[in-house]
């Protein structure tokens, strides 16, 4: 099937997606793998293999070099000694501060697990192999395209299903949201890219990880804050929806009648959208939290990227369903910030 320009056919998702969305399409991360296992060259993968099936693919001679390479890998972390909350987004970049605002966010993360999140200990392989077909929307790895019953034991284990019931191994999983932090996009499920991960799924993955490598550390997004001379705007004069969009309090302008002028003052990127007028108080309240910790914007500088939950709705979206449209942004902003 031809897909536009910038698109590409994913089979597990049977229809076009764009082109930077492909799995590993880019991203520097790659942490050491666990004592049995090394990185997959292969750009496409971004993940750990089993250094048994690396030596019957290379050969000896790369296996053995593969393996000395991470050894060097887990070497340097040992002698970094990273605290557990510290974030690298890149290479090139330092770790941000651990602040009690991440904390807390961790603490959401880990503390949630969705049910059937990941596959329950104790389970031999066709038991596993049952509980992938009773509980996956997708019967093989979405980036490998390799059949899940003809997974190892010990990639199932690792399997992690999202809460829009796609499933994926902690390796693949883990490498997409680092690809996703370090490319400034909102992590969104790879064969479902309308559904963005939330506190439940991090706390899966996060599960499903440690259970082979007992040194895995959880990715999260840094916070990006704007600078202090642009604020937040919600309101206006139409009762029935309220405007929600960032400006540079610097370059808003006086109206002849003693009003504001904003057109000018609104940078590329921070126009935000609509909300109902009525019945959206606590919404308003997380909307304008999550600016203030610095958990709306993907990229708080230019050009600016928003955001990081399904806020940038029109005045249509809000004709029908209203009460629970808002129910369901409200607790996604809540399991966000």
């Amino acid at each position: 099937m031809s897909c536009p320009e910038g698109q590409y056919y994913s089979v597990a998702a049977k229809r076009c997606l764009r082109e930077n969305a492909r799995p590993g399409s880019k991203g520097r991360s790659m942490l050491p793998c666990p004592e049995n296992k090394v990185w997959n060259p292969n750009p496409a993968a971004r993940r750990c293999v089993l250094k048994s099936l690396f030596k019957k693919v290379y050969g000896e001679a790369k296996a053995i070099a593969a393996s000395l390479e991470q050894r060097r890998l887990r070497a340097l972390t040992k002698k970094v000694k990273t605290p557990v909350l510290n974030i690298t987004v890149n290479a090139k970049r330092s770790a941000n501060a651990i602040t009690p605002a991440l904390k807390q966010s961790f603490a959401l993360q880990t503390a949630k697990l969705r049910k059937d999140a990941v596959i329950p200990p104790g389970l031999d392989k066709g038991q596993m192999v049952s509980w992938v077909k009773t509980n996956c929307k997708n019967q093989e790895d979405p980036i490998l395209m390799d059949p899940y019953e003809e997974s190892s034991a010990e990639d199932l284990m690792g399997l992690v299903r999202l809460g829009s019931g796609f499933c994926y191994t902690s390796d693949s999983l883990d490498n997409h949201v680092k690809s996703s932090i370090e490319r400034k996009i909102p992590i969104k499920d790879i064969i479902n890219p309308s559904y963005r991960l939330d506190a439940a799924d991090f706390g899966a993955l996060e599960t499903a990880a440690l259970r082979s490598n007992k040194a895995y550390r959880l990715p999260l997004e840094p916070s990006e804050k704007p600078a202090l001379h642009y604020k937040l705007f919600i309101g206006g004069s139409d009762p029935t929806v309220k405007m929600v969009f960032m400006f540079d309090e610097r370059k808003v302008k006086k109206t002849a009648g003693g009003g504001l002028d904003y057109s000018n003052a609104i940078p590329d990127g921070g126009w935000i959208g609509y909300i109902p007028a009525k019945g959206t108080a606590e919404l308003e309240r997380l909307i304008r939290e999550a600016f203030a910790r610095g958990r709306l914007f993907v990229q708080a500088t230019r050009p600016f990227k928003c955001c990081r939950f399904h806020l940038k709705k029109t005045i249509d979206y809000w004709s029908s369903q209203t009460e629970a449209k808002i129910d369901a942004l409200v607790s996604e902003i809540r399991d966000l910030i």
